[in-house]
Order: structure tokens, then sequence, then C-alpha cells
């Protein structure tokens, strides 16, 4: 089976932060700032990070270092390539 693409999980971030934030997801792009741009806080982002567990499949809390994600790309490029059997990001 092939992973999803970083544009795929792009895509499903977007879809669970528009989801959580009640913002329009044509509002939302790769470069949007998930603490800066979007205000969460660090238990808003366990929750996106363990809805995303949910949608791939992949541990992803404990595994993350998601203070050092900036952007919705960020956590899309690392998301796929854990898919991909990359090492964390630490």
């Amino acid at each position: 089976m092939t992973s999803p693409s970083a544009a795929t999980t792009g895509a499903t971030i977007v879809r669970l932060l528009a989801e959580m934030t009640g913002r329009d997801p044509a509002s939302l792009s790769g470069d949007t700032r998930i603490f800066m741009g979007l205000g969460l806080t660090s238990a808003r982002i366990l929750e996106l990070l363990m809805r995303l567990e949910d949608e791939v499949g992949l541990p992803l809390v404990g595994h993350v270092d998601w203070l050092n994600l900036e952007t919705i790309d960020d956590l899309a490029g690392l998301v796929a390539g854990r898919q991909d059997g990359a090492a964390p990001r630490s």
C-alpha cells in the first residue's frame, strides 16, 4: 500500500483544523502558522495530533516534536515522512 503524500496529509490537517477552529478551509494553506496564525494552545495541538493519529493510523503523540512545527506544511511533511518509515524529527 502506498502511503499518502504530504499534500494529501496537508489536506487532512486543513480539514481537521477547520473543524477545530470553525475557520473556512479555504482560508487555511500550507504556510498557515499553527500557533501564531491560528492561536492554538498546546492543548489544542495535542488534540490535533490525536485526531491526526486516528486519521492516518500512525502514532504521533510522543513521537513528534510539535514545538518546532510552525506551519501546516511542516506538520504534513513530518507525518508523510513517518508514514514512509523515516525517523521522527527531534
